[in-house]
Order: C-alpha cells, then structure tokens, then sequence
C-alpha cells in the first residue's frame, strides 16, 4: 500500500474532534471572559429580575378595588440596574425608588397608574418623560442629565427636584424656583438647590 491509501483509509475518532471542539470552546471562552473584563461593570446591562423585586417589595396594602393586597413600595437603589422592563407587571406599586442605579429610561413607568411618588435620583435620564400619572404628587430626578421638561405633566404633581449640575439644565428651568407661569402650574415647588 502506498502512503496516499493509507491517507484514504484514515478515518480520525470521533473523541478527536470532540476533544478539539471542547478545546476551542475553552479558549473562546476565555477570550470572551478577558474581553468582558475590559469594560467597566456599569456598562455590562444589568436588568431588575425577580429575585431584587423580592428583596425591594414592601407596604403590604389593600389595591384599588379594595379587593386584594399587593405590595405598594419598591426600593431597589444602588443595583447598577440598567433596565426596569419588569416593573410592567408590577401596577399596583405606588412608591418607587430606582435611585443610584445606571438607568437612562423610565417608560415602564408608565404602567404603573396608581403611583404617588417615584425618586430616580442619580441615574443617566436625559428626559423625565413620562405619560401622565394621574396620582404621582412627588417626583425627584436630582442628579440625572435631564435636557428637556417634555413629558413632567402629571395633575396632582406637587414636588419636582431637579437638583444637580444646572450647566445641562434646559434653559427654561435656569433661574427657578418658581418656573415660568406659562409654563408649568403656580402650585409646583420646584427643588432645585
């Protein structure tokens, strides 16, 4: 025989090609593990999950219809949470405190129609815009990036904090408390010192 038949009839074992597979899946892992720990943890997104709901929940209440209790207050600050898509579910919550986390969005917020105070303090916001809430009296973005007041419409709203770097404050707020009467209600106070 020759050596091109002895090629021919060389058939490599299957644990062969397993074992390189298992070899190469390693070493991309690590890759991936040494690429991951290149980026600071506040980038890695970091969604709110069940078991910090768990943790956060309390004030035990009676809801709307007076029907059934659920949980009314949530506090879950200092998470390095990047998404609060699950707050959806959550309607019933009438106190949120999401402060000190790396949120740049708050529209699932927008569920939750019975809220009465919400505090998002320290967080990357550039925009406060909610739909309207018909019950949120007080509501504090202290420290955001906040750039506009669109969407900071709510009835009963009585307290708004703004406090923080003014240089990245919409022109329209410079010079508060007080805003302009033609643009917000004479009834707000405005925290902004």
């Amino acid at each position: 025989m020759s050596d091109e038949d002895d090629l021919e009839d060389f058939e490599p074992d299957q644990d062969d090609f397993e074992k390189e597979e298992d070899e190469k899946e390693t070493e991309e892992g690590e890759d991936y593990r040494k690429e991951g720990e290149e980026f600071p943890e506040e980038w890695l997104p970091t969604p709110l999950t069940e078991d910090m709901m768990k943790e956060g929940l309390s004030l035990l209440c009676k809801t709307g219809s007076g029907l059934a209790h659920a949980y009314v207050k949530l506090e879950v600050k200092e998470r390095d949470l990047t998404d609060i898509y699950l707050l959806r579910s959550y309607i019933h919550l009438r106190y949120v405190d999401v402060s000190e986390n790396h949120l740049t969005d708050l529209s699932p917020l927008n569920y939750l129609t019975h809220l009465l105070w919400l505090k998002a303090d320290g967080n990357r916001l550039r925009s406060a815009q909610l739909n309207e809430l018909p019950y949120l009296q007080i509501a504090s973005f202290a420290y955001n990036q906040i750039t506009d007041t669109e969407g900071i419409s709510h009835p009963r709203l009585e307290t708004l904090n703004l406090k923080g770097d003014q240089k990245r404050w919409p022109s329209d707020l410079i010079g508060l408390p007080g805003g302009p009467p033609h643009s917000y209600p004479l009834g707000w106070k405005f925290i902004t010192t």
